[in-house]
């Protein structure tokens, strides 16, 4: 008799779906979805998210019982999950099925925004190592932002992100540019210090903000252990203003009024306690504000060779 062949291990994936993210559909695991995960040997299980189950409540809840975080949602479920991830201290590699309305974080990181791809991405895939933010007591994954255009990510409502998509936040900038105002506010860093009157600020590991501002590629790197921090003055004229959205949208963030620098930990206090959108959700926090980067932090699975 012939040994028998050895069977190779069944992978468990847990899927964290969020039913109202803007793309997602109730039967998104129907069909070849659900036979290229069983040709490659995983074992699915979907858990629904919703005002009482939120991502980091499963993950924290669930997750041990399973190889593999999966989500098939939003960069704020994403965000959700990642935080649960953090909050247990668990080693599970984190897959991505992007089904939100811009999908910044997801495009940032050149993950597959077609459920078909980021689907087998996660089954056939590879591990790499993040960096992960620390917000006070709280976790982001790619953006912490106060002032203008900071309300839009997590004002516009979702019908409208739904049905027009990116230009949703187009629509809310403009109807919030009339309520620009600025903030005074202390920026200390490992190796820096600034203070001024600022209409926005971030810290980013991140190359999209909302789909408005972006970064060159060169510029960020997800594993180096810093983040991308920007501060912008307030215009002193309407030609000034212009003039500095014009160096933003360029990518060259060259204009006096803009400061760009690189940064592991931050503190930022000011005046007043801040509005601020982390990973477009609000939040108000208090005039401290200790931000901290956590080093590869938490692996995502990405297709092999394509980090970036």
């Amino acid at each position: 008799m012939g040994r028998k062949k050895r069977e190779k291990k069944r992978v468990k994936l847990m899927m964290i779906v969020n039913p109202h993210s803007g793309r997602t559909k109730h039967n998104i695991f129907a069909g070849k979805i659900a036979d290229m995960f069983a040709k490659n040997n995983v074992e699915v299980a979907a858990y629904f998210t919703s005002p009482d189950y939120k991502a980091d409540y499963l993950v924290s809840e669930h997750g041990k019982d399973y190889d593999i975080i999966g989500v098939c949602g939003g960069d704020g479920t994403i965000s959700e999950a990642i935080t649960g991830i953090m909050n247990s201290g668990l080693d599970k590699p984190l897959g991505c099925i992007p089904m939100g309305t811009t999908n910044d974080l997801a495009r940032s990181l050149g993950l597959a925004t077609d459920v078909d791809k980021a689907a087998k991405i996660i089954a056939t895939g590879v591990p790499y190592s993040f960096d992960i933010g620390s917000f006070n007591d709280e976790y982001f994954v790619y953006i912490a932002s106060f002032g203008a255009f900071t309300e839009v990510s997590y004002a516009t409502p979702q019908k409208a992100k739904n049905v027009f998509g990116r230009l949703a936040y187009a629509f809310h900038a403009v109807k919030y540019m009339s309520k620009i105002k600025s903030y005074h506010v202390k920026v200390v860093t490992d190796d820096r210090s600034c203070e001024g009157d600022y209409i926005f600020g971030a810290v980013a590991n991140s190359r999209s903000v909302a789909g408005i501002f972006k970064f060159n590629n060169d510029m960020v790197d997800f594993d180096d252990g810093k983040f991308e921090v920007l501060l912008i003055k307030r215009p002193k004229s309407l030609l000034n203003a212009v003039a500095t959205w014009l160096s933003m949208m360029n990518k060259s963030y060259k204009h006096d009024n803009i400061i760009l620098f690189h940064a592991s930990d931050i503190t930022i206090t000011s005046d007043v306690p801040l509005d601020w959108a982390i990973d477009g959700e609000h939040m108000n926090d208090g005039r401290e504000i200790k931000i901290k980067n956590n080093n590869k932090a938490v692996d995502i699975i990405m297709k092999k060779h394509n980090k970036h």
